[in-house]
């Protein structure tokens, strides 16, 4: 003879309310990192181009030398995005990882902007002649308003350095 057990409910699993609470949870978290993982992502692309920047000014400066022939570093602000030029070769700010939205360059002596950076067969900066404040070669990240990231070259041996926001107005 068979005996009829009551149904019993399981209580197991998850109910919907819970299951909208934890995705809310997870909203709210995701809109409150998601502008300082931005930031950090902005910061990491302009401290990688500055870096690219500050690489390909050294190995021309290092060629110029090696070679005892004058070498030309030519920056194309109007690209998109914005390239630089050196050792017969073209590459473009962020090494092709930065759309043409997303940054922007700028090379000034003092307050005139520059299309090129001269080294002269020891090394030394041939042209333009350096303002006080030297020659700096800015990256934004986004445009305008963005992460600033620059190098700056000092003196006419071309002596260089890396500076951050205030420091590459």
């Amino acid at each position: 003879m068979m005996r009829k057990f009551p149904r019993q409910h399981s209580t197991s699993g998850y109910t919907l309310v819970e299951m909208i609470t934890v995705l809310v949870i997870i909203g709210v978290l995701a809109a409150i990192a998601a502008p300082g993982w931005l930031a950090f992502m902005n910061t990491r692309r302009a401290n990688a181009a500055r870096d690219q920047i500050s690489q390909v000014l050294r190995q021309t400066q290092a060629q110029a030398l090696r070679s005892k022939q004058a070498q030309t570093v030519v920056f194309n602000v109007a690209a998109a995005p914005p390239s630089i030029t050196a050792l017969g070769l073209t590459d473009a700010i962020g090494n092709g990882q930065l759309s043409a939205n997303m940054v922007s360059l700028q090379a000034k002596n003092g307050a005139t902007n520059i299309a090129s950076l001269e080294f002269d067969s020891n090394g030394n900066i041939k042209s333009p002649t350096l303002d006080q404040q030297g020659l700096k070669i800015t990256v934004t990240v986004p445009p305008t308003t963005g992460v600033k990231r620059c190098v700056i070259v000092q003196t006419l041996l071309g002596a260089m350095r890396s500076a951050n926001d205030t420091d590459c107005n």
